[in-house]
């Protein structure tokens, strides 16, 4: 799905307390699914109005940083936080094309 499209909910690692049912969990669900995604202490994404007044660099920008924010500041599985985010084109088309998951948004041509 489109990254204009797609809520990232988490919640982070450390707030085991408050939200046992989704602590150190992530997913990236489809803008029609947002009652799900309040399950989650934390959303990004599609859930901010401001992401649609970005420009395509700035969102692209945008996604990583709530990569690096999930991983790094909550706490949240690197490879956990890579398989959601995988449901997101921006984000397969722009990890390194060697890595699993990852995408061409255009394929190279054939020899």
């Amino acid at each position: 799905m489109k990254q204009l499209e797609a809520i990232i909910a988490w919640t982070p690692a450390r707030w085991a307390e408050l939200r046992p049912d989704t602590a150190g969990q992530v997913t990236v669900l489809p803008l029609d699914a947002a009652g799900e995604a309040r399950r989650f202490a934390m959303r990004a994404g599609a859930s901010s109005s401001a992401l649609a007044t970005l420009s395509e660099e700035a969102r692209i920008a945008r996604l990583f940083i709530d990569f690096q924010t999930l991983v790094v500041r909550d706490g949240i599985d690197v490879q956990a936080a890579h398989r959601a985010f995988l449901a997101i084109d921006e984000y397969r088309f722009r990890i390194a094309p060697d890595t699993e998951g990852a995408e061409f948004e255009d394929p190279p041509e054939e020899d």
